[in-house]
Protein backbone atom coordinates (compact mmCIF):
# COMPACT_ATOMS: atom_id res chain seq x y z
CA UNK A 1 0.00 0.00 0.00
CA UNK A 2 1.21 3.38 -0.99
CA UNK A 3 0.52 5.28 2.08
CA UNK A 4 0.45 8.92 2.09
CA UNK A 5 2.79 11.57 3.90
CA UNK A 6 1.23 14.63 5.07
CA UNK A 7 2.28 18.37 5.58
CA UNK A 8 3.09 19.21 9.73
CA UNK A 9 2.57 22.22 11.33
CA UNK A 10 3.34 22.40 14.98
CA UNK A 11 1.00 25.02 16.53
CA UNK A 12 1.80 26.22 20.40
CA UNK A 13 -2.25 27.33 21.47
CA UNK A 14 -1.34 29.27 25.38
CA UNK A 15 1.38 28.31 28.05
CA UNK A 16 0.78 27.74 31.64
CA UNK A 17 4.19 28.23 34.36
CA UNK A 18 5.11 25.30 36.55
CA UNK A 19 8.41 25.20 38.85
CA UNK A 20 10.37 22.65 36.58
CA UNK A 21 11.12 20.20 39.49
CA UNK A 22 7.64 18.97 39.74
CA UNK A 23 7.27 17.86 36.19
CA UNK A 24 11.00 16.28 36.23
CA UNK A 25 13.12 15.18 39.29
CA UNK A 26 16.22 17.12 39.89
CA UNK A 27 14.85 20.27 37.88
CA UNK A 28 15.59 23.65 39.36
CA UNK A 29 12.43 25.22 41.08
CA UNK A 30 12.58 28.41 39.07
CA UNK A 31 8.71 28.42 37.27
CA UNK A 32 9.30 27.53 33.30
CA UNK A 33 7.01 27.94 30.45
CA UNK A 34 4.65 24.78 29.71
CA UNK A 35 3.60 25.41 26.11
CA UNK A 36 0.31 24.24 25.13
CA UNK A 37 1.36 22.31 21.79
CA UNK A 38 -1.05 21.03 18.71
CA UNK A 39 -0.49 19.28 15.67
CA UNK A 40 -1.93 20.61 12.91
CA UNK A 41 -1.75 17.72 9.87
CA UNK A 42 -2.63 18.68 6.37
CA UNK A 43 -3.63 15.01 4.41
CA UNK A 44 -3.54 15.24 0.82
CA UNK A 45 -7.54 13.51 0.70
CA UNK A 46 -8.79 14.31 3.63
CA UNK A 47 -7.60 17.97 4.34
CA UNK A 48 -6.95 19.42 7.72
CA UNK A 49 -7.08 17.44 10.80
CA UNK A 50 -5.56 18.23 14.55
CA UNK A 51 -4.33 16.72 17.42
CA UNK A 52 -5.65 18.58 20.55
CA UNK A 53 -6.32 21.98 20.34
CA UNK A 54 -4.81 23.52 23.64
CA UNK A 55 -6.12 26.38 25.29
CA UNK A 56 -8.65 28.87 24.77
CA UNK A 57 -11.65 31.24 25.93
CA UNK A 58 -13.64 28.17 27.01
CA UNK A 59 -11.52 27.05 29.31
CA UNK A 60 -12.34 30.18 31.27
CA UNK A 61 -15.95 29.20 31.44
CA UNK A 62 -15.09 25.68 32.19
CA UNK A 63 -13.36 27.25 35.05
CA UNK A 64 -15.57 30.23 36.07
CA UNK A 65 -17.50 28.29 38.81
CA UNK A 66 -16.41 26.57 42.00
CA UNK A 67 -14.88 23.98 42.40
CA UNK A 68 -13.42 23.79 39.00
CA UNK A 69 -11.95 27.38 39.99
CA UNK A 70 -9.32 25.68 41.54
CA UNK A 71 -8.15 24.40 38.40
CA UNK A 72 -7.72 28.00 37.09
CA UNK A 73 -5.82 28.98 40.21
CA UNK A 74 -3.03 26.14 40.49
CA UNK A 75 -2.79 26.24 36.58
CA UNK A 76 -3.14 29.79 35.51
CA UNK A 77 -1.97 30.19 31.82
CA UNK A 78 -1.85 32.67 29.19
CA UNK A 79 -3.22 33.08 25.87
CA UNK A 80 -2.40 35.68 23.40
CA UNK A 81 -5.04 36.48 20.54
CA UNK A 82 -2.22 35.64 18.03
CA UNK A 83 -2.11 32.63 19.81
CA UNK A 84 -5.61 31.23 19.34
CA UNK A 85 -5.87 28.19 17.42
CA UNK A 86 -8.40 30.21 15.33
CA UNK A 87 -5.64 32.86 14.75
CA UNK A 88 -3.48 30.82 13.59
CA UNK A 89 -5.82 28.55 11.23
CA UNK A 90 -7.00 31.83 10.02
CA UNK A 91 -3.27 32.98 9.31
CA UNK A 92 -2.84 29.53 7.09
CA UNK A 93 -6.20 29.97 5.42
CA UNK A 94 -7.89 27.22 7.06
CA UNK A 95 -11.52 28.10 8.93
CA UNK A 96 -13.20 25.71 11.74
CA UNK A 97 -15.47 23.91 9.01
CA UNK A 98 -12.63 22.82 7.24
CA UNK A 99 -11.55 20.93 9.77
CA UNK A 100 -12.66 17.70 9.14
CA UNK A 101 -11.58 15.65 12.35
CA UNK A 102 -9.82 16.39 15.85
CA UNK A 103 -7.90 13.53 17.80
CA UNK A 104 -7.63 14.24 20.70
CA UNK A 105 -4.90 12.30 22.70
CA UNK A 106 -6.73 12.67 26.07
CA UNK A 107 -9.35 14.77 27.58
CA UNK A 108 -7.17 17.40 30.15
CA UNK A 109 -8.60 20.71 29.98
CA UNK A 110 -5.71 21.94 27.96
CA UNK A 111 -5.98 19.79 25.74
CA UNK A 112 -9.35 19.99 24.71
CA UNK A 113 -10.59 23.71 25.61
CA UNK A 114 -10.91 24.42 21.61
CA UNK A 115 -13.34 21.41 20.84
CA UNK A 116 -16.33 23.80 21.19
CA UNK A 117 -14.80 25.60 18.12
CA UNK A 118 -14.70 22.44 15.14
CA UNK A 119 -18.61 22.36 14.84
CA UNK A 120 -18.41 19.86 11.90
CA UNK A 121 -15.45 17.89 12.89
CA UNK A 122 -15.36 14.25 13.50
CA UNK A 123 -13.58 13.41 17.12
CA UNK A 124 -11.63 10.66 17.30
CA UNK A 125 -9.89 9.21 21.51
CA UNK A 126 -9.48 6.10 22.73
CA UNK A 127 -12.95 4.40 24.34
CA UNK A 128 -10.77 3.97 27.84
CA UNK A 129 -10.71 7.72 28.12
CA UNK A 130 -13.94 8.54 27.69
CA UNK A 131 -15.27 5.67 29.47
CA UNK A 132 -12.80 6.64 32.14
CA UNK A 133 -14.56 10.54 32.38
CA UNK A 134 -18.25 9.07 32.17
CA UNK A 135 -17.31 7.26 35.33
CA UNK A 136 -15.66 10.03 37.69
CA UNK A 137 -17.52 12.38 39.81
CA UNK A 138 -17.65 16.18 39.41
CA UNK A 139 -15.18 15.85 42.32
CA UNK A 140 -12.74 13.17 40.58
CA UNK A 141 -13.05 14.44 37.30
CA UNK A 142 -11.46 17.88 38.64
CA UNK A 143 -8.84 16.15 40.37
CA UNK A 144 -7.24 14.37 37.55
CA UNK A 145 -7.46 17.68 35.46
CA UNK A 146 -10.83 17.53 33.44
CA UNK A 147 -13.26 19.57 32.71
CA UNK A 148 -16.41 18.07 31.37
CA UNK A 149 -17.74 21.31 30.46
CA UNK A 150 -15.41 21.73 27.68
CA UNK A 151 -17.08 19.15 25.82
CA UNK A 152 -19.35 20.09 22.76
CA UNK A 153 -22.98 18.99 23.63
CA UNK A 154 -22.81 16.61 20.55
CA UNK A 155 -20.05 15.33 21.49
CA UNK A 156 -21.22 11.58 21.80
CA UNK A 157 -22.25 11.97 18.59
CA UNK A 158 -19.64 13.17 16.53
CA UNK A 159 -17.71 10.60 18.80
CA UNK A 160 -15.72 8.10 17.18
CA UNK A 161 -13.75 5.83 18.89
CA UNK A 162 -9.94 4.91 17.42
CA UNK A 163 -9.98 1.27 18.70
CA UNK A 164 -12.88 0.47 16.61
CA UNK A 165 -10.72 0.72 13.38
CA UNK A 166 -7.99 -1.44 12.59
CA UNK A 167 -4.88 -2.18 13.88
CA UNK A 168 -2.01 -1.94 11.87
CA UNK A 169 1.22 -2.94 12.53
CA UNK A 170 4.03 -0.02 13.96
CA UNK A 171 7.05 0.68 12.16
CA UNK A 172 10.00 -0.75 13.62
CA UNK A 173 11.59 2.41 15.18
CA UNK A 174 8.59 2.57 16.99
CA UNK A 175 9.62 -0.39 19.25
CA UNK A 176 8.99 -1.79 21.62
CA UNK A 177 4.89 -0.39 20.95
CA UNK A 178 3.90 -2.51 18.42
CA UNK A 179 0.45 -1.97 16.96
CA UNK A 180 -1.98 1.67 16.42
CA UNK A 181 -4.92 2.00 15.33
CA UNK A 182 -5.39 2.90 11.42
CA UNK A 183 -7.16 6.96 12.31
CA UNK A 184 -7.75 7.67 8.59
CA UNK A 185 -8.09 4.32 6.83
CA UNK A 186 -4.93 4.67 4.68
CA UNK A 187 -1.66 3.90 7.23
CA UNK A 188 -0.95 7.33 7.39
CA UNK A 189 -2.26 8.16 10.75
CA UNK A 190 -1.71 5.70 13.41
CA UNK A 191 -2.97 6.23 16.56
CA UNK A 192 -0.73 4.43 19.41
CA UNK A 193 -2.10 4.23 23.56
CA UNK A 194 0.15 5.83 25.72
CA UNK A 195 -1.92 4.93 29.24
CA UNK A 196 -0.45 5.91 33.08
CA UNK A 197 -0.83 9.64 32.50
CA UNK A 198 -4.67 9.22 31.59
CA UNK A 199 -6.12 6.13 31.41
CA UNK A 200 -6.85 6.36 27.29
CA UNK A 201 -4.65 8.67 26.23
CA UNK A 202 -3.31 8.73 22.44
CA UNK A 203 -0.22 9.90 20.40
CA UNK A 204 -0.07 9.51 16.51
CA UNK A 205 2.66 8.45 14.20
CA UNK A 206 2.98 9.89 11.11
CA UNK A 207 5.52 10.42 7.99
CA UNK A 208 5.92 13.77 7.03
CA UNK A 209 6.05 14.87 3.31
CA UNK A 210 10.09 14.49 3.27
CA UNK A 211 9.29 10.98 4.78
CA UNK A 212 10.43 11.64 8.56
CA UNK A 213 8.61 9.63 11.37
CA UNK A 214 6.70 11.93 13.92
CA UNK A 215 5.12 10.47 16.98
CA UNK A 216 3.55 13.11 18.88
CA UNK A 217 3.19 11.17 22.47
CA UNK A 218 1.77 13.93 24.61
CA UNK A 219 1.84 13.96 28.24
CA UNK A 220 3.57 10.49 28.06
CA UNK A 221 6.43 12.89 28.61
CA UNK A 222 6.48 16.55 29.18
CA UNK A 223 10.01 16.84 27.82
CA UNK A 224 12.68 14.99 26.03
CA UNK A 225 15.33 16.25 28.47
CA UNK A 226 13.37 14.39 31.11
CA UNK A 227 12.39 11.43 28.65
CA UNK A 228 16.65 11.18 27.56
CA UNK A 229 17.91 11.52 31.41
CA UNK A 230 15.14 9.14 32.82
CA UNK A 231 13.90 12.33 35.22
CA UNK A 232 10.37 11.71 35.26
CA UNK A 233 7.85 13.67 37.31
CA UNK A 234 7.70 13.87 41.13
CA UNK A 235 5.14 12.73 43.44
CA UNK A 236 3.44 16.04 42.90
CA UNK A 237 2.67 16.28 39.53
CA UNK A 238 2.11 12.39 39.56
CA UNK A 239 -1.58 12.74 41.95
CA UNK A 240 -3.22 13.69 38.64
CA UNK A 241 -2.25 10.22 36.52
CA UNK A 242 -4.61 7.56 36.47
CA UNK A 243 -1.89 5.16 37.17
CA UNK A 244 1.90 6.12 38.23
CA UNK A 245 2.78 2.76 37.16
CA UNK A 246 0.86 1.80 33.93
CA UNK A 247 2.97 6.40 33.39
CA UNK A 248 6.27 4.23 34.49
CA UNK A 249 5.65 1.46 31.59
CA UNK A 250 4.95 4.06 28.98
CA UNK A 251 7.51 6.35 29.89
CA UNK A 252 10.17 3.51 29.86
CA UNK A 253 9.02 2.42 26.55
CA UNK A 254 9.89 5.80 25.03
CA UNK A 255 12.89 5.90 26.82
CA UNK A 256 13.93 2.69 24.52
CA UNK A 257 12.55 4.50 21.50
CA UNK A 258 14.37 7.89 22.07
CA UNK A 259 17.86 6.05 22.35
CA UNK A 260 17.06 4.28 18.81
CA UNK A 261 20.25 5.65 16.63
CA UNK A 262 17.01 6.54 14.27
CA UNK A 263 14.71 7.95 16.52
CA UNK A 264 11.43 9.27 15.04
CA UNK A 265 10.97 12.55 16.18
CA UNK A 266 9.47 12.49 19.27
CA UNK A 267 7.07 15.35 20.43
CA UNK A 268 5.59 15.79 23.69
CA UNK A 269 3.16 18.22 24.10
CA UNK A 270 4.72 20.63 26.81
CA UNK A 271 7.70 21.03 25.76
CA UNK A 272 9.52 24.12 25.37
CA UNK A 273 12.61 23.20 23.78
CA UNK A 274 10.68 20.96 21.55
CA UNK A 275 8.77 24.17 20.23
CA UNK A 276 11.50 26.39 20.13
CA UNK A 277 13.44 23.82 17.61
CA UNK A 278 10.22 22.68 15.96
CA UNK A 279 8.69 25.97 15.21
CA UNK A 280 10.17 27.25 11.95
CA UNK A 281 11.15 23.82 11.34
CA UNK A 282 7.79 22.11 10.06
CA UNK A 283 5.96 22.04 6.61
Amino acid sequence: MNIPRVHFHLLKVGHCNHPECVAMRGGRWASVRFPALCGLLIHPAHGPILFDTGYSSHFMDATAPFPERLYRWTTPFTLPPEETLLAQLGRLGIGARDIARVMISHVHGDHIAGLKDFPGARLVALRAEIDALRAKSRIGALMHGMLPALLPGDFGERLHFADDLPARPLPAALRPFEQGFDLLGDGSVLGVPLPGHSRGQMGIAFRQQDDRLVFMVADACWSRKALLEDRGPTWLAARIFDRRDTYQHTFRALRQVARQTHAPLLVPSHCEPTWKELRHDTD
